[in-house]
């Protein structure tokens, strides 16, 4: 940073080492606490999780690329970059480029796998499907906007070549506006769904701000955006290198913000290992007096526990998965389910004034306390 020692105007390779390494580092933190918490559940690794891993893999891909840019002169005014460096540097961008859309999209996927397994109506899994098609229509339409930006292709690192190219800037905006609207709309997703719970103002709050602290993501896609304009193709090995740097934050930013919500037992564990009762997040039981939901007070409700915020934890109503008592067929989407093998009969009573129990509170794993839930419980092993 300017005005510390050994800070080089025109020379930006430290900082663009120190920000991606750092970046990278912090996303790989991250998917290992979010890890650690499955296993402090006791729970089984699902398609969210998987997929997190893979894009943190990808990460690791598209880093990689970053830094034979680097090794080839990024973050160097072109005057001092050998011609043949600078050829070597657009080829390696083109691949970037087209490797970090991806990398987005398979964080993009994870957080809708995890927002289906969590919230089970039918109109969320609608909306789900709906943003999970359009994020794989951007990418592809995004990837060939990327490759053949130049027709013909070597035109973009030999700019004397017949041919014809695309504002390539105009180009980079474009994704960069594309990817922090859909940013914005699978963060908002859940909300109307938090806020329909059963809970006070302050208990909405809290468990909104657990799933909005994904929001830093868009300030990092939207800062991006804006340092896109300090390109310049008269110095591209010096000016690219902003670019780069916060597109690596870019990518971390969107791990990380897809791990956060699954944070809560790990942090729970820290808490008791420093004294702290019930952890930092404070206790599971008995946090609520103030609230119990009657679900269908004329008959019993069937419910099914989530077996992925398993324990004494997140119930749903049974719009999808058939009783284990019924004999009624599960839907095809019923596979996309984790089953850990058990079915769960649920019928609910007011709670009377004064009580205080277990079942009073009910919290996600997850990270979605939904309190004052107050249930009687009839498990039946599957098959």
């Amino acid at each position: 940073m300017q005005g510390l020692d050994g800070y080089d105007p025109d020379n930006l390779q430290p900082w663009t080492v120190q920000v991606v390494t750092s970046m990278t580092v912090l996303a790989l933190v991250c998917v290992a606490l979010r890890l650690f918490s499955r296993h402090l559940k006791g729970q089984k690794l699902w398609w969210d999780d998987w997929l997190i891993i893979f894009s943190l893999l990808w990460n690791f891909l598209v880093v990689g690329f970053i830094f034979a840019m680097y090794d080839a002169g990024m973050g160097i005014h072109a005057d001092k970059v050998p011609m043949d460096k600078i050829v070597l540097m657009a080829k390696y961008l083109v691949v970037a480029e087209v490797l970090y859309v991806f990398n987005l999209v398979w964080t993009k996927l994870s957080i809708l796998l995890m927002y289906y397994r969590i919230f089970r109506f039918p109109y969320f899994k609608k909306w789900a499907y709906a943003i999970g098609a359009f994020i794989i229509a951007w990418v592809i339409t995004i990837t060939f906007l990327f490759i053949f930006i130049c027709v013909p292709v070597e035109k973009l690192w030999y700019p004397d070549l017949p041919g014809h190219c695309i504002d390539q800037v105009g180009t980079w905006i474009a994704n960069a506006a594309s990817t922090i609207l859909s940013d914005v709309v699978i963060l908002c997703l859940p909300i109307p769904q938090v806020w329909s719970l059963q809970l006070r103002k302050t208990e909405k709050v809290a468990v909104l701000v657990a799933f909005c602290l994904g929001f830093f993501v868009v300030f990092a896609s939207a800062y991006r955006f804006s340092v896109l304009f300090s390109y310049s193709a008269l110095d591209p090995t010096y000016t690219l290198a902003p670019t780069v740097g916060w597109t690596a934050i870019e990518m971390s930013a969107g791990i990380i913000s897809a791990c956060l919500p699954t944070f809560r037992p790990v942090m729970q564990w820290a808490g008791r290992g420093v004294g702290m009762k019930g952890g930092l997040f404070g206790s599971s039981v008995g946090q609520s007096e103030n609230y119990s939901k009657n679900i269908d007070k004329s008959t019993s409700s069937r419910l099914h526990s989530n077996p992925d915020l398993a324990d004494d934890e997140f119930y749903r109503l049974d719009d999808d998965v058939a009783s284990a008592r019924t004999g009624e067929v599960r839907p095809a989407d019923a596979k996309l389910r984790p089953d850990h093998g058990f079915a769960c009969e649920v019928s609910s009573k007011p709670r009377r004034a004064g009580t205080n129990t277990e079942a009073d509170s009910v919290n996600s794993s997850d990270e979605v306390p939904l309190q004052g839930i107050m249930v009687q419980k009839d498990f039946t092993r599957i098959g």
